[in-house]
């Protein structure tokens, strides 16, 4: 090879070097804008049981039942009583959270909102008051209208209605107790 020609081979081996470098650089710049950016959080999947906060006063908590319920929410209570006050009619009832220990249980006084009559199956009428109520699961307040409905056993206390279990998103039927309740509003 000839001086000029090995000259002009050697000065495009630097050059193509120097590209080479100059290209390694800007892939290695433009590396971080190009990945990809972090995954939103993913949302809390919450179970087909949770604990909720019947925001009152005072509160209590209970066993809520957050998938496959009918079209309005129940509150199973005790001693449903109605009473004429000044507001108009009032419900008075308990609250068990169904633990064995004392001090599990609240009396509440609500207005009645309703009255729903329902017919039982030896054809008399069983009366299910309905209330506005305030709850409380996970991070997530929300109030509801809620039928009273007489305890008979120690099944979940509070089943959301379909309407009122939709705000939680779809629910993991293998889990249970997934959150505490942690509201700012209690």
């Amino acid at each position: 090879m000839t001086g000029m020609a090995m000259g002009n081979r050697l000065g495009l081996t630097l050059a193509g070097g120097a590209l080479c470098a100059f290209a390694a650089q800007a892939q290695t710049a433009a590396a971080p804008a190009a990945a990809p950016a972090a995954a939103p959080p993913a949302a809390h999947v919450y179970g087909h049981l949770e604990r909720a906060l019947v925001v009152g006063s005072p509160s209590i908590e209970v066993q809520a039942q957050l998938s496959g319920g009918g079209d309005a929410t129940v509150l199973l209570v005790n001693d449903i009583k109605y009473a004429s006050g000044e507001g108009g009619m009032m419900v008075h009832f308990t609250i068990d959270n169904g633990e064995v220990m004392p001090g599990r249980t609240v009396n509440v006084s609500l207005p009645l909102l309703q009255d729903q009559h329902v017919r039982d199956r030896d054809g008399g009428v069983v009366h299910h008051p309905i209330v506005a109520m305030n709850f409380c699961i996970g991070t997530h307040a929300f109030g509801s209208n809620v039928t009273l409905e007489p305890r008979t056993g120690y099944t979940p206390p509070l089943v959301l209605g379909k309407a009122d279990a939709a705000q939680f998103g779809a629910t993991d039927p293998l889990k249970k107790n997934t959150i505490d309740a942690e509201c700012a509003a209690h």
